[in-house]
């Protein structure tokens, strides 16, 4: 029996020694993340980037050239939007002349069609009053 407790405790002394090899590679990679997110922190403070408060994000400094930037790149922005919304009403303007076009085009075949109907009363009429001799007396 003393032979398996034995056997026990060598499993768990390299159990043990497994953990503490383990736990010290993790330390180490732990203080090179640390190391790294410092270097990252003072290159954003030497970029004068400002931690926000109650975040963990950063803000980029703002001078006069960035709002300017940002001030043109909001009225772009807004002349795009403006334009968006021209673009719409003339869309909808053609579609609104397509229709007018349309009814046009049905109004005029009725009246090209009514004038055919016409001329064609008009040429059997003519031919009615010669063949009963009326023609030059109406």
């Amino acid at each position: 029996m003393s032979t398996k407790i034995d056997e026990l405790f060598a499993t768990l002394r390299i159990l043990i020694a497994d953990q503490s090899r383990d736990l010290a590679m993790a330390m180490a990679e732990l203080a090179n993340v640390a190391k790294e997110r410092d270097k990252a922190v003072k290159s954003l403070k030497d970029a004068r980037f400002m931690h926000a408060a109650g975040s963990e994000r950063w803000k980029p400094p703002v001078n006069e050239r960035m709002r300017e930037l940002y001030r043109r790149l909001f009225a772009l922005t807004d002349s795009r939007d403006n334009a968006r919304q021209s673009l719409r009403a003339a869309e909808q303007d053609l579609a609104e002349v397509e229709i007018a076009n349309s009814d046009l085009r049905t109004v005029n075949a009725r009246l090209v069609a009514d004038l055919a109907a016409a001329v064609q009363r008009a040429d059997t009429a003519e031919e009615l009053f010669a063949c009963a001799g009326l023609r030059g007396r109406y």
